[in-house]
């Protein structure tokens, strides 16, 4: 009998008492609004990152949205993006009514590189390069601007133009929700930072009559009390890293592990597997569906070799700070028994 609750989550937040405090000891100053915590977090994250141009903003998602505004896609451009990913990579280009152009992915769902080169054309005007499950996907330089959805991954990343990164609730590093945009250029940065608060300046625009603005801009900005969570998340990494990394490799040494995610398994029964997990308490999910399956993508199954083969074993187990050893040779135990 499958059971209703699981005793080992999918996913976990890594929210610890520090985080709890930041957050109390936030709300009790004058000013919550985005000011000088969030510069503070900034500056700290792009340590960490060993980047320059840091941006926070409310949300991974409005990561994305200002890098396609920043790359001016309009009506008709092609965008190569990977057809297996969160839908939030692909949903702001359905409302700039760029050309989506699917391309395949590898064993470990990251989006593979041979593909996209077939696809490239004279209106390709960006690849967007997913980093799924904590894995750095290497791109190739092609000529073409590169945006990096990061929203799955914590670490640097190489030669793209735009990187946005993800706090949300299941991240790696959480501030509840929020997000991050990484500017390689300063151009795209100061222009960024324009975006993020309705096209305003916000160091010059105080008490200043003669303040204009020239391009229409959204509200994005993060606020003191994520950023203050964000902070001390940040500390807390240096215990949580090592900590994962232990449970990685161990369950790359019961599974048999050979590259891509640890946590990533194909089974051609998968349906029955998942359902003798559920029963044990332990809780799997596909994650991310095939993005031209939905409707609004077209709703047409494409002619991608490699994703319609993994599209009926894939399947994903438990991973997150809050695992233990015993956890992790339990659930191996477990898919062992039954794969």
């Amino acid at each position: 009998m499958i059971k209703n609750s699981f005793n080992i989550p999918l996913f976990y937040p890594n929210v610890s008492d520090s985080m709890r405090h930041a957050a109390y000891e936030s709300l009790g100053e004058r000013f919550i609004g985005q000011g000088k915590t969030v510069e503070d977090f900034e500056m700290l994250l792009g340590n960490y990152l060993r980047v320059q141009h840091v941006l926070t903003v409310n949300s991974g998602t409005s990561a994305l949205e200002l890098a396609y505004h920043l790359l001016d896609l309009k009506p008709g451009d092609e965008v190569i993006t990977p057809v297996y990913t969160c839908t939030a990579t692909n949903i702001p280009l359905v409302r700039r009514n760029v050309k989506i152009i699917f391309a395949d992915v590898k064993d470990n769902l990251l989006m593979d590189w041979d593909d996209v080169e077939k696809k490239i054309s004279k209106k390709t005007k960006a690849i967007i390069n997913v980093h799924l499950f904590n894995q750095l996907n290497e791109h190739r330089n092609l000529g073409i601007p590169i945006i990096g959805d990061a929203a799955q991954y914590l670490g640097e990343t190489h030669g793209e133009r735009l990187t946005a990164y993800s706090f949300q609730a299941t991240k790696i590093l959480t501030t509840v929700d929020g997000g991050a945009l990484i500017c390689k250029r300063r151009k795209d940065y100061n222009r960024a930072k324009l975006l993020r608060w309705y096209g305003i300046d916000r160091e010059t625009s105080k008490n200043n009559i003669d303040m204009d603005i020239t391009e229409a801009g959204y509200k994005y900005s993060m606020n003191n009390v994520t950023a203050a969570i964000g902070i001390a998340g940040l500390n807390d990494l240096k215990k949580i890293h090592p900590k994962v990394l232990s449970l990685q490799k161990r369950y790359e040494k019961l599974l048999g592990f050979q590259g891509g995610s640890p946590f990533l398994i194909h089974s051609k029964n998968r349906k029955k597997l998942a359902a003798k997990l559920a029963a044990q308490g332990i809780e799997t999910s596909l994650v991310h569906k095939r993005n031209d399956r939905y409707s609004l993508f077209g709703g047409k199954r494409q002619n991608l070799p490699n994703m319609n083969r993994l599209e009926s074993t894939y399947l994903f187990l438990p991973c997150h700070s809050h695992l233990t050893m015993e956890n992790v040779e339990f659930i191996c135990n477990t898919v062992k028994k039954y794969l």
